[in-house]
């Protein structure tokens, strides 16, 4: 009697079936979409980030000008007034001209999306706070909110200072 030949497949010569690839699409899909969140999300860190360098660095120009204008041998009591021809710390840091701070710098648009407050309390030594708030998108970072067309200070606490991520505070007295 003659034997016919066997014919041996792989199992993997079959192919694949359909729920196979639907459930290897939604493994893949699912992988992607949470691939991009995490891009997503380290962008927006990456921008906060960024932001709170520059609101740091505007409140110390606004301190060291503080600073400055109560040193020297004139100096009896330490004086928060923004500088002679400003009407706020904002407007002084915001002019770009050789008596102003230099221009804010929280971009885009600096002059709308950044707030400088400078608070002070006690006589001598003045304990100095500066805040710098500021929008990131639609979001205020700070005890600051948005107007419509401006940050304004918003004392959510009620304790009297507007406090943000990039706070600097200090004892200021005259110094010679």
């Amino acid at each position: 009697m003659a034997t016919s030949p066997v014919t041996w497949r792989q199992p993997w010569s079959r192919g694949m079936s359909l729920t196979e690839l639907l459930v290897g699409a939604a493994i893949l899909a699912l992988t992607i979409v949470t691939l991009l969140n995490a891009f997503l999300n380290q962008a927006t860190l990456n921008t906060h980030s960024r932001n709170l360098s520059w609101a740091m660095n505007d409140a110390t120009r606004v301190l060291e000008q503080l600073r400055q204008q109560n040193s020297g041998s004139g100096c009896l009591t330490p004086n928060v007034a923004p500088v002679a021809g400003f009407g706020s710390w904002d407007a002084w840091l915001n002019d770009t001209s050789p008596l102003g701070g230099g221009g804010k710098s929280i971009q885009p648009n600096p002059t709308v999306n950044e707030l400088i407050v400078v608070s002070a309390s006690g006589v001598d030594p003045a304990q100095v706070t500066v805040a710098v708030c500021w929008r990131q998108q639609t979001r205020v970072i700070g005890e600051c909110r948005w107007s419509g067309t401006q940050l304004v200070p918003n004392d959510l606490d009620g304790n009297g200072l507007i406090t943000a991520p990039a706070t600097l505070s200090t004892l200021l007295s005259c110094r010679p």
